[in-house]
């Protein structure tokens, strides 16, 4: 199977911007790079906005090993179409666009032929395989750029295309909510506060769970139903106290609170993993089976993903909610999202 071939192009100029991570466990650093030119089938975007993703803290703690040093990071991106290479009809200068994680699938996998291009057997990740939105310029195949709709400002943007769609995905696809479900969202942070928004917009009655009252403050005001502080309750008695969840998911690393998720179900219930713990899951098996419930992985999202959230983000059913930093600015805002500082998602303005 032919893999996309990145191509290394004639540069016409040397005065780009871009944040770079050089060395692990280091500040990121500003300098000039080249500009990057548009292959065959390719577009240069001028980035606008570009959201801070925790797995971007992953990267630079080396948790998640860089495939390569240095590295442009973010893949939470949104911006205007600089240039077109040749072979690119649907897009033009000037248009709004996203890119995410989804650098380039392959379409031909065993993957992408079921619609799951989240897991393609031969993906190339923004800001991780090749660099990313940290950056004034930024290209991609532009098979993988996604127009945004007119009325998305930039920096909600971001949010649509990781933020948005990774619970998306995980509360249609993985779990398949219904009208009148109940669902428990465990952490509500960048992706938690946006699942309980996407959780309402599919008609559930949603249980908002952290240990923080800011963050459960900040849930009421995106429509949660219920507030369960962890830390001062058990959130397995409460939830089960209102029917058990039908669905509960969970944006943190915590495998206590993942188990905890797990034990508030309902029979015939469903957990859908979403943070990235390090450890062991235990969980009872017979339980498990005797009660038809459901342990689900998800990871990321598809195209498709995020234009449904794009779409939902349009439409006001979700107002994903970020507190905006200056490209300058980024170390700041990475220490500030590493001590759970930021109300939503951090994004980076140019």
């Amino acid at each position: 199977m032919k893999n996309y071939k990145l191509s290394n192009n004639d540069l016409y100029c040397e005065n780009l911007k871009a944040i770079l991570l050089r060395e692990l466990q280091k500040p990121l650093v500003i300098e000039e790079v080249p500009d990057p030119s548009p292959a065959y089938g390719e577009a240069v975007v001028r980035v606008k906005a570009v959201g801070i993703c925790h797995s971007d803290l992953e990267i630079i703690d080396g948790k998640i090993p860089p495939a390569k040093l240095p590295l442009i990071l973010g893949h939470e991106v949104a911006g205007v179409v600089e240039s077109v290479g040749e072979g690119v009809k649907h897009l033009k200068p000037g248009d709004r666009v996203a890119l995410s994680w989804l650098w380039w699938t392959c379409g031909r996998c065993r993957y992408c032929l079921v619609g799951r291009e989240n897991i393609c057997e031969n993906q190339l990740n923004t800001g991780y395989t090749v660099d990313g939105g940290y950056a004034e310029l930024v290209k991609a195949p532009a098979t993988h750029l996604i127009k945004i709709p007119d009325n998305v400002p930039f920096p909600e943007a971001t949010s649509a295309t990781d933020a948005v769609a990774t619970p998306y995905r995980a509360l249609t696809f993985a779990s398949r909510v219904m009208p009148g479900d109940l669902v428990s969202v465990f952490g509500i942070g960048g992706l938690g506060h946006n699942a309980v928004q996407v959780a309402k917009a599919l008609g559930a009655k949603v249980v908002a769970v952290d240990v923080l009252e800011s963050k459960l403050e900040f849930a009421k005001e995106v429509g949660a139903d219920y507030l369960i502080n962890a830390s001062k309750e058990d959130p397995v008695k409460a939830i089960k106290d209102l029917g058990g969840a039908d669905v509960a998911i969970t944006t943190v690393e915590s495998l206590k609170a993942m188990r905890q998720a797990y034990d508030s179900l309902r029979p015939g219930g469903t957990l859908v993993l979403i943070g990235l713990p390090v450890g062991e899951l235990s969980l009872p098996v017979i339980d498990w089976i005797l009660k038809d419930i459901k342990v689900v992985g998800n990871i990321g999202f598809t195209r498709y993903d995020i234009m449904r959230s794009l779409e939902l983000v349009s439409s006001g059913k979700v107002r994903p909610r970020v507190e905006l930093f200056k490209f300058e600015e980024v170390n700041t805002a990475l220490e500030k999202l590493r001590k759970g500082e930021v109300k939503g998602r951090a994004v980076l303005t140019f």
